[in-house]
């Protein structure tokens, strides 16, 4: 074997070296972007059995109640295993199926869900739906979104301050509009455009991963949907999403009442 060859086979295997070590590092940034997600999306149905069993220590309650707030933690207790069943799983592809799903469920159900974190925070949390409102999205997708948008406003919001959440009806237009509007400590103007971007965070002192803002806006694009931010530094925020309105004809839902707690 001469010199040329010799060199070729060193220079080859320099080559397989580095792309191998690559393909592992992409790998491992993968895994580790899927963890710390999952870890995101695992907080508001914890957020939501923690605060009701809470509730349900922190004074009597009337049987009625009780079992109403028992079947809410039940409800978050699948969620949560359906989460953990979807993060885990080798292969989630087949879930990601774009559905008619009935939007005004999914906020009501998450704004209920949510209800004992803002109360604890003396926050006003309301929501207002029109009843029958399904868009073409992938359910679980449609949940992270929501619950994102709510536990932000919640998160970063004053005490005696308000959530106002709201999905309308466009009569003349493909899609819905859903706006989660808080009077909370808002975004300073230099940041707007940092927001969506994966590991920002407003207030570094508080917790969190920085991955929910970014991965909403990921997700509502992927289901051809638009997302806006109007915010005010120290007045508040409001997200407007627009989402694809579903073409199938779906049976009308009426959605809950907001929990009196």
């Amino acid at each position: 074997m001469n010199f040329f060859a010799i060199l070729f086979l060193v220079c080859l295997g320099i080559l397989i070296y580095f792309i191998v070590k690559r393909n592992i590092e992409k790998i491992k940034q993968e895994q580790k972007q899927k963890v710390s997600e999952l870890l995101h999306d695992l907080k508001t149905p914890l957020t939501s059995i923690l605060g009701y069993v809470e509730l349900l220590k922190s004074t009597e309650r009337t049987p009625e109640t009780q079992e109403e707030f028992l079947g809410i933690i039940e409800f978050e207790a699948e969620k949560l295993l359906q989460l953990l069943g979807s993060g885990l799983s080798e292969n989630t592809n087949n879930k990601d199926v774009k559905s008619s799903t009935n939007c005004a469920k999914v906020i009501s159900l998450i704004c209920r869900g949510l209800s004992p974190d803002a109360k604890k925070k003396n926050i006003s949390l309301n929501y207002n739906c029109d009843p029958d409102l399904h868009v073409d999205f992938v359910e679980n997708k449609l949940w992270r979104v929501i619950s994102n948008l709510v536990e932000n406003s919640i998160k970063y919001n004053k005490s005696g301050g308000e959530v106002n959440i709201s999905a309308r009806n466009e009569p003349d237009s493909d899609y819905i509009t859903i706006e989660c509007e808080d009077t909370g400590i808002g975004i300073k103007p230099e940041n707007i455009t940092k927001v969506f971007k994966r590991g920002f965070r407003e207030e570094k002192k508080l917790p969190g991963f920085g991955l929910g803002l970014s991965t909403v806006r990921k997700i509502v694009s992927e289901n051809g949907g638009f997302i806006q931010l109007e915010s005010e530094y120290g007045v508040g925020t409001k997200f407007t999403l627009k989402l694809r309105k579903s073409q199938e004809k779906a049976e009308v839902v009426k959605t809950e009442s907001p929990i009196s707690c």
